[in-house]
């Protein structure tokens, strides 16, 4: 790549929110097109063009103004666009990196105000709609890259063939925009029943009956989306280490396809609901703008000069990470072994709460979700904690302060498994269970990872409510509802997580301290730590009991939790007894973690035999007292 001297910044503020604004505006005029489609209303004014039936504000019914506010959001959309190419052509028409998109902007508003206008007068065919949105996408790409250029420094004209990377990065795009397309086409040409089923098509990977149109049209669709899908992953994997922009670009197009396939699922599984549609249509448009970011990330990546030719072959750089390895880079920041746990206090609950058997889809489901809610916050935290990471002994070595992951490319993974976990929630369990899944993410990222664990010697106290609501989405997905028990769920883990983790706090408390983080043991020393972690196990102990005296488990649970908490609070004692630190916390420890595991397979066990409930008698009928005398 030439060197070159840059310029310290490219547009002012006012631009730069000017462009962003075209950004955002165009995105949601195109989503406005889509529920205009998806209600029915394209026709709404009539084919009256451009007043609506006549009137520049004519009398409403719902499809009158549904298609009366997306000409008006277009209109707003077509003097952003002129006020950015009148501002770019004023202030910086000597930068052709930054004028060009603008005109383009200008030149594809034009083709799309033609192109709504040929719609409406020829009642909406399908060619032209699908024309009319890929227009309205080259027009968002435009403003994107507006936007993007506005915020930096200007590029020297660029010298010589565009690089490999450069080249798959507009394959992608290409093949995105593709996507998107076919997908328009099934849309409109109502081919979206004619294939029931997912991920095959009519229970075949092949068009069933292939003479029928619209199941070719939308068997073509997956093809093109299924291809796509399988390309942005292996072009995920190769852009790892091409630079903290690209990657996170990269995996941030993985992780919306895999979302946006997570959205086809439950389209099809639910007979395409106009919601889910709308949905659908949102998130491939984000996509296609991540693309475009993408292609923009790749500009410089590798360019090679004239005249200068690539060997043939290349010997592999030892420290290039093959797919295994990213493979379990990725799944280590998501601290599976902390998982496992919490995984096991989601689904147990499910089962004591479900009146019958769950079915195997919400369990199912609910492993799923459970898994990228809580794996994504686990990432976010490691993103977020990568300046005292490699400060500690116990977390150098993760993905991000060894230098394997790019903390934007972690961020996005991190996020996108949020975003996943909340959908498979919401689409194939149920939203009371979405709602508290995604309140467990924004309490461990927000309030644990980045308030408490760095301002207070309480954040593990306060913080553990972070980890006690796993049992309410169990519960929430086996019956529909929060009660008592449920909540008592909650205070248990509430309350056990101090002595828990303040356990590992001792041991590691000179790395806590190295990194400046407030545990317990750092600011109170360990005498206060261990009699706290005492005063928690001891409330624990008639907690974990309070559930069977309203009946909500029965005797064979209440012998499990008194003679556990019996054990944890031994463990407490010993600890302060004992004059060696390392060997009795690393027991107490291990015990803590097992402890909850008994703890809840107790609760099931109890579910099995519920004759230990207590319970009144059911009253016996005359004739079998009779009987029995």
């Amino acid at each position: 790549m030439s060197t070159h001297a840059r310029t310290p910044r490219r547009a002012g503020f006012a631009f730069r929110w000017l462009a962003w604004a075209a950004v955002l505006s165009t995105y949601a005029l195109i989503v406005f097109g889509g529920v205009v489609r998806i209600t029915g209303s394209g026709m709404g004014c009539g084919d009256d063009w451009p007043l609506c039936n006549g009137h520049l504000i004519p009398p409403m019914d719902l499809p009158t103004f549904i298609e009366w506010g997306h000409r008006l959001a277009a209109a707003l959309v077509s003097a952003v666009t002129v006020a950015v190419a009148a501002f770019a052509w004023l202030r910086y028409r000597r930068d052709r990196g930054l004028l060009r998109p603008a005109a383009w902007a200008v030149a594809l508003l034009v083709v799309q105000v033609l192109l709504g206008a040929v719609t409406v007068k020829l009642e909406l065919p399908a060619w032209s709609v699908v024309l009319h949105l890929a227009n309205a996408m080259l027009l968002l790409a435009a403003f994107v890259l507006v936007a993007l250029r506005a915020a930096q420094p200007a590029d020297a004209p660029r010298e010589g063939r565009p690089s490999p990377v450069r080249r798959a990065a507009a394959w992608t795009a290409g093949l995105g925009f593709l996507a998107v397309l076919a997908g328009a086409l099934v849309a409109n040409l109502d081919a979206g029943p004619a294939c029931q089923g997912f991920p095959l098509c009519n229970g075949s990977w092949l068009p069933n009956p292939a003479f029928a149109v619209p199941v070719v049209v939308h068997w073509a669709h997956r093809m093109i989306a299924y291809a796509f899908a399988a390309w942005a992953l292996v072009f995920a994997i190769r852009m790892r280490r091409e630079g903290p922009a690209l990657a996170a670009a990269a995996f941030s197009v993985l992780a919306l396809t895999g979302l946006q396939i997570i959205v086809a699922a439950a389209m099809v599984a639910h007979f395409l609901p106009s919601s889910l549609r709308a949905l659908h249509l949102a998130v491939g448009t984000g996509l296609w703008a991540v693309l475009v970011v993408l292609v923009h990330a790749a500009r410089h990546a590798g360019d090679q000069p004239e005249g200068e030719v690539a060997p043939a072959t290349r010997e592999p750089s030892p420290a290039a990470p093959g797919f295994l390895r990213v493979a379990s880079d990725l799944v280590a920041l998501t601290k599976p072994r902390i998982i496992s746990l919490l995984l096991l206090t989601t689904i147990i609950p499910l089962f004591v709460a479900s009146p019958d058997v769950p079915p195997v889809s919400v369990v199912f489901w609910t492993l799923v979700g459970g898994y990228l809610m809580a794996g994504g916050a686990n990432t976010i935290n490691m993103w977020f904690d990568r300046d005292i990471d490699h400060v500690m002994g116990r977390t150098a070595r993760r993905p991000i302060p060894a230098g394997r992951v790019a903390p934007r490319a972690a961020l996005a993974f991190g996020i996108a498994q949020g975003l996943a976990a909340f959908a498979a929630f919401w689409v194939f369990v149920n939203p009371l269970a979405a709602w508290l899944a995604l309140a467990g993410f924004f309490y461990y990222v927000f309030i644990y990872t980045m308030w408490l664990k760095r301002s207070t010697p309480l954040n593990i106290v306060l913080g553990g409510a972070a980890g006690a609501f796993p049992p309410l989405v169990g519960w929430a997905a086996g019956s529909g509802t929060i009660d008592l028990a449920a909540i008592y769920l909650f205070a248990i883990i509430f309350y056990w997580t101090p002595p828990h983790f303040w356990a590992l706090a001792l041991l590691k408390q000179d790395d806590y301290a190295r990194a400046g983080v407030p545990m317990l043991p750092v600011v109170r020393g360990e005498r206060e730590t261990k009699w706290q972690m005492l005063l928690y196990a001891v409330m624990l102990v008639p907690l974990t009991l309070v559930p069977s005296l309203f009946g909500a488990f029965g005797a064979l649970y209440a012998t499990a939790a008194m003679l556990l908490g019996l054990r944890l609070v031994w463990y407490c004692v010993k600890l302060i007894r004992s004059e060696s630190l390392q060997p009795t916390a690393w027991k107490l420890y291990r015990f803590s973690l097992l402890y909850l595991a008994l703890l809840f397979a107790a609760m099931a066990l109890d579910k099995l035999v519920p004759s230990t409930r207590v319970e009144a008698a059911p009253e016996r009928p005359a004739a079998v007292l009779e009987s029995a005398r």
